[in-house]
């Protein structure tokens, strides 16, 4: 399980504030009263991320219709879709909600993901993501992920 670099640095922050603040007083209550704040800032993002690995765990593809990224732009938003494709281009990795830039032989598209996937996903990795066709801000058309996995060959994902 891996947490977001925003909460790394929160967990940080307090610690140093915790160490510190001992280190000035020597007061044992305070460790008392602290020490499981401070498990609580480490606990909360994990929980989180393997309960959304759980409801991720529950997605079947099966149950999104596959579709070519050029056929997308006929439908209306919040059609569930599922695409494959090849990884474009990907940021935001490091709050643990990726961003995607997928393309196939018909066009490209953006999925944001709502969790980061259970795989190590890279740009060049031939992927299959499903979700729900959502329009962004600029009118252009994205998919909000709530899976994605990789693709060996063209076998598909069950």
């Amino acid at each position: 399980m891996r947490m977001s670099i925003p909460a790394y640095v929160s967990l940080g922050i307090a610690t140093v504030f915790v160490i510190f603040s001992f280190a000035l007083g020597r007061n044992s209550q305070f460790l008392l009263t602290a020490l499981p704040m401070l498990l609580v800032l480490l606990a909360v993002p994990l929980v989180m991320t393997e309960m959304n690995r759980r409801q991720m765990d529950k997605v079947d593809f099966a149950s999104y219709k596959y579709r070519k990224i050029k056929e997308l732009a006929s439908l209306g938003a919040g059609e569930p879709v599922r695409i494959r494709g090849t990884i474009e281009a990907m940021s935001l990795r490091w709050l643990n909600r990726p961003n995607f830039r997928i393309r196939d032989d018909s066009g490209e598209i953006g999925v944001f993901m709502f969790w980061a996937p259970r795989e190590d996903i890279k740009p060049g990795d031939k992927v299959e993501a499903a979700g729900s066709l959502r329009i962004g801000p600029t009118k252009k058309k994205n998919i909000w992920g709530v899976k994605m996995a990789k693709v060996s060959g063209g076998a598909k994902i069950k």
